[in-house]
């Protein structure tokens, strides 16, 4: 075989496994991504999640999540239509991705609910990046004429020396019940 078409035959080989690398990176992510609001699906959340939580276990670091539920989402559907709710829901995804660190996530554990996962820091750390989640809910209430929108939400903080026999669907189960009891509150408003 001649020099000319073997180079030739490697550098189509080469180009191949380029192409396979960027298709096979494409479907990881488009397994592992909520399509709609560009932030980790449940199963791969929740996957990295218990990565992070046993991380805490291990180093003794703290873990903080955050449950979230976009509030009057269905009166915004019936309104507004779906289309609108769903713009309600890429712009809470983004909100809430760009407070985070890079070391944090956002998961959409279904419908109008996310869970943001803030590893290695406490609550007092928590509180102010949240201080500007809600400064980026008034900005996008001063543009809308149409509605306000607003989060419920309910913070967990895991801590190894308080919870030791503790699971990840009990992390949630706090994070949520703290969602619904700040809900509940602002219901009856």
């Amino acid at each position: 075989m001649e020099k000319e078409t073997l180079v030739k035959i490697l550098r189509q080989k080469d180009d191949m496994l380029k192409r396979l690398y960027l298709e096979k990176e494409k479907l990881n992510y488009y397994a592992s991504t909520d399509v709609m609001t560009q932030v980790l699906n449940r199963r791969s959340g929740l996957e990295l999640l218990g990565k992070e939580f046993d991380l805490s276990k291990i180093n003794g670091k703290n873990l903080v999540v955050c449950f979230v539920d976009v509030d009057r989402l269905k009166k915004i559907n019936d309104a507004f239509g779906h289309e609108e709710g769903d713009k309600v829901l890429i712009s809470v995804a983004k909100i809430l991705r760009e407070i985070i660190r890079k070391t944090d996530f956002v998961i959409r554990m279904g419908g109008d609910e996310f869970l943001v996962v803030f590893p290695q820091i406490t609550m007092k750390e928590v509180n102010k990046a949240w201080y500007r989640v809600c400064r980026m809910i008034e900005e996008v209430n001063i543009n809308n004429d149409n509605y306000n929108l607003s989060l419920s939400y309910g913070f967990y903080e895991y801590s190894k020396e308080i919870q030791k026999e503790m699971s990840i669907n009990d992390l949630i189960k706090k994070a949520d019940a703290e969602m619904y009891k700040r809900k509940l509150k602002f219901q009856k408003h």
